[in-house]
């Protein structure tokens, strides 16, 4: 498997993703929302959709990262908001994969602070933040060193 940045020709991929994860079609109006979406959220500045895709190039997991400049630090502040896995490829290996490319993204840009804030969290053996060379700092936030 291997992570990518998503594109906008992507959004095929992220509707199938997205269905699987739902476990029901999405409606035309819906998926043609879920594209102008994609768009919107990869025209901003400091937005990035990591792709988790198998040897195949099927798209089975994807992670939001938004950087922004942090209100209290001169450097700024990278976060994890969302990761979908497909139904069968939730583990702990698929989502490692992605926060490790989620954390090399906000190192690239001088983020010193790495927030993962899920809704659901997802089971992260203990140790995981230390790994990927960070300090946590409470429920799934990290200092980068």
């Amino acid at each position: 498997m291997r992570v990518r940045e998503a594109l906008p020709r992507d959004a095929a991929a992220l509707r199938r993703l997205l269905e699987a994860v739902l476990g029901r079609p999405l409606e035309e109006d819906q998926a043609a929302q879920l594209a102008r979406n994609l768009l919107y959220f990869l025209s901003g500045q400091g937005n990035a959709l990591l792709l988790l895709e198998e040897e195949e190039g099927a798209v089975v997991g994807a992670a939001s990262v938004w950087v922004r400049q942090g209100v209290f630090d001169d450097l700024p502040v990278a976060r994890v908001d969302r990761i979908l896995l497909h139904p069968d490829h939730q583990s702990e290996t698929a989502a490692l994969l992605l926060l490790e490319q989620a954390a090399a993204l906000a190192r690239s840009v001088g983020a010193g602070d790495f927030e993962v804030a899920l809704e659901e969290p997802l089971p992260l053996p203990e140790g995981t933040l230390e790994r990927l060379g960070m300090t946590a700092l409470g429920a799934y936030r990290a200092r980068i060193r």
